[in-house]
């Protein structure tokens, strides 16, 4: 029977284009077919004896099994066998997909925390537990600061304007206060004085009801955000003129959003030309949360690659872990704890050896680390100058002292950014293309980046750096000078300058930060190793001897009671992370915290 009209008509054009081809090929095709049959034969020759001895002994057995399995199924028909058959293979895959989901999930958590786990879940230690930790979250939530003016009811009759002016300014009074020379805080503020900051306040106001999800409405938003992401690719080496001349990319809300696009554009990339089903992302253990977040969101198999001893991650190291199922490989400039730069040339050769996308991390020190460079440090090669670096993402709200609220992410070829949009044909509201997760966008802030880019230029980020860098490597210096308890981890390249216990048998890192937080400052703590962190901005240009003074003040407190301190404050919660084996209980206290942040 022959095929339908309609169908031979669908199909004529395609049968038109393909049968020359198929003429043409056709014989060759045949032809490596007989070539690759003979050469297999060739290869498996010389085993036919080995596989005749060990085969042979066992043939006897073998019949009598197949004999004895006739005659105990010789009494049912054959589509009751056929029935049987069928069903101990469906259980049989059941079991294994059931085996399966448990060994993942094994995995996924290690053994120690799935044991933790299942003996969290017993019904008395799971009381236990609970009664704990309701008096963990009472006392975590009593430390939260609130005003005791939380409005959780929607008012009946608005508030004047001015009333409501009032209420928020009193509310601002809470917050720590910011003066560039005094700000006590690691990183979070990044803009170096008011005179900027007014720049961007009132750039924010003229576009405040603008977003580029109208682009034809709102233009001006849509060629500010185009020339932010041109004028950033051109400072990380991308871009007409230059060796990745295709380098395009997305503003985004932030570092995380950004790092979420670039591993699902990896994801879909690898699974488009690679049909890769279950996909894998190597990282190191310095990479930002967020890769852990993006492989929770997106089903991605995370494995961690060793870091050096120099705590930077090296291209040796992720070259083992990288496997089959590999959609990206990460490398960090620098890495958000010790604030080095990874070993991304060696990496990025390991990635595009194996054909797998690279991603470097600058969202720390992207609009930091070009400048950096050209002051004459010492910085390893982190962007597109490197051939097998695919994407990168880079804070506008960062270094490049934007307001909070926006990043971009970047891609060497526009074949790999589309796999970052989402686009919706059968919607019955029309057709729909969202280039980031959000829809609807504020374009203000994108104009607030646009404006504080061009309001500094080269030669403002250049000095900028100069004193960020200066202030961080005089930190660095009067540490090892000054504080032999404490040591610097690795070799920082940028801003950020970590240290850790000489002796941590002997010192207390929590204790210590938790007395530098009554004395008003607000360092990182890190883990494993135990350690803290600071991250100097164009804030903190003249807070060294200030900082440097009162550790030291509060290292003479700890050798008088090194640990009749550690009470209050994150000490305790950090000295059980330290110990506990039982991540998944740790979480839980986390959560606890999270919950008690969101209640007003």
């Amino acid at each position: 029977m022959g095929l339908p009209v309609w169908l031979q008509q669908l199909l004529a054009p395609y049968l038109k284009v393909l049968t020359p081809i198929a003429q043409q090929i056709g014989p060759e095709f045949h032809k490596i077919m007989r070539a690759l049959v003979v050469a297999l034969d060739n290869v498996a020759r010389p085993f036919g004896p080995l596989l005749h001895r060990m085969v042979d002994p066992l043939l006897p057995q073998l019949l009598a099994s197949a004999a004895a399995a006739d005659a105990a199924l010789g009494r049912f028909r054959p589509w009751q066998v056929l029935l049987l058959a069928a069903g101990a293979t469906l259980l049989l895959v059941t079991a294994a997909q059931a085996a399966a989901a448990k060994l993942e999930r094994i995995r996924r958590q290690g053994v120690v925390n799935w044991a933790c786990s299942c003996l969290r879940s017993a019904p008395i230690i799971r009381g236990l537990l609970a009664k704990e930790k309701a008096k963990i979250a009472a006392k975590i939530a009593a430390g939260i600061q609130r005003d005791g003016l939380a409005m959780t009811r929607l008012p009946k009759q608005g508030r004047p304007a001015a009333a409501v002016l009032e209420l928020l300014k009193a509310k601002e009074l809470r917050n720590v206060r910011v003066a560039p020379g005094t700000n006590s805080m690691s990183g979070v503020v990044y803009i170096r004085d008011e005179e900027h900051k007014q720049l961007l306040d009132d750039v924010f106001c003229l576009f405040s009801w603008t977003n580029p999800l109208h682009g034809d409405i709102f233009p001006s938003v849509r060629q500010m955000e185009a020339e932010v992401i041109a004028m950033t690719a051109g400072m990380l080496h991308g871009g007409p003129g230059t060796n990745a001349p295709h380098v395009c990319g997305a503003m985004t809300s932030g570092g995380t959003e950004s790092i979420l696009l670039a591993i699902k554009a990896a994801r879909d990339y690898m699974a488009e030309s690679r049909g890769i089903t279950c996909p894998e992302m190597v990282v190191g253990p310095s990479a930002h949360a967020a890769y852990w977040k993006a492989a929770e969101y997106f089903n991605i198999k995370l494995v961690q690659a060793p870091l050096g001893k120099d705590f930077r991650l090296h291209g040796v190291s992720v070259a083992r872990c990288i496997t089959r199922n590999t959609v990206l490989v990460v490398a960090s400039a620098p890495g958000f704890p010790h604030g080095v730069v990874d070993d991304v040339s060696g990496i990025a050769a390991a990635a595009a050896l194996r054909g797998v996308p690279c991603h470097v991390d600058g969202c720390l020190g992207g609009f930091l680390l070009p400048f950096v460079e050209q002051l004459g440090y010492d910085v390893p090669v982190f962007d597109f100058r490197v051939p097998g670096v695919t994407s990168m993402s880079v804070d506008t709200h960062k270094f490049g002292m934007a307001h909070k609220g926006t990043s971009v992410v970047l891609y060497r070829s526009p074949e790999l950014r589309r796999h970052q949009f989402t686009s919706v044909t059968d919607w019955s509201g029309g057709l729909y293309i969202s280039p980031t997760m959000a829809g609807s966008r504020s374009g203000a802030v994108i104009a607030t980046a646009w404006a504080s880019l061009v309001a500094l230029g080269h030669d403002g980020l250049l000095n900028a750096a100069d004193g960020i860098m200066r202030a961080a490597r005089d930190f660095k210096r009067q540490l090892s000078l000054q504080l032999p308890e404490l040591r610097v981890l690795g070799q920082p390249h940028a801003s950020v300058v970590a240290f850790a216990a000489a002796d941590p048998a002997q010192l207390n890192v929590y204790c210590l930060n938790d007395l530098l937080t009554q004395k008003g400052w607000h360092l990182n703590a890190l883990q494993r190793p135990a350690a803290l962190h600071f991250c100097f901005t164009a804030q903190h240009v003249d807070v060294v001897p200030g900082l440097i003074a009162d550790v030291k003040s509060a290292l003479a407190v700890l050798a008088k009671d090194p640990g009749g301190l550690g009470a209050q404050g994150s000490a305790p919660l950090y000295g059980l992370a330290g110990v506990s084996p039982d991540r998944g209980l740790i979480g839980e206290f986390l959560v606890a915290y999270q919950d008690a942040v969101l209640a007003p």
